[in-house]
């Protein structure tokens, strides 16, 4: 193998995978907080009793309303919701 080839090629190849391997990994340590933020948030109001099987939707909608959580969020917390419930 030439060294110009290695210098040119390989190692350039080598710190883009290197790179974005990086932003892969940093992007699903960040779903797994988001989605363990929405979980702790949902078992709290389950504890405290402002969530039940007939209030749940509107105690979403409340909570996007006062900006505690956002549209997404309260999807996914809607359909873990009915999952659960």
């Amino acid at each position: 193998m030439d060294p110009n080839e290695f210098l040119f090629l390989i190692l350039p190849l080598a710190s883009i995978v290197a790179i974005l391997v990086a932003i892969v990994i940093y992007l699903a340590k960040k779903e797994n907080t988001i989605k363990h933020r929405e979980l702790e948030t949902l078992n709290e109001l389950m504890r405290g009793g402002e969530i039940n099987k007939e209030n749940f939707s509107r105690v979403l909608e409340g909570l996007v309303i006062k900006k505690i959580i956002d549209e997404k969020s309260r999807e996914r917390l809607r359909l873990l919701l009915e999952k659960s419930l």
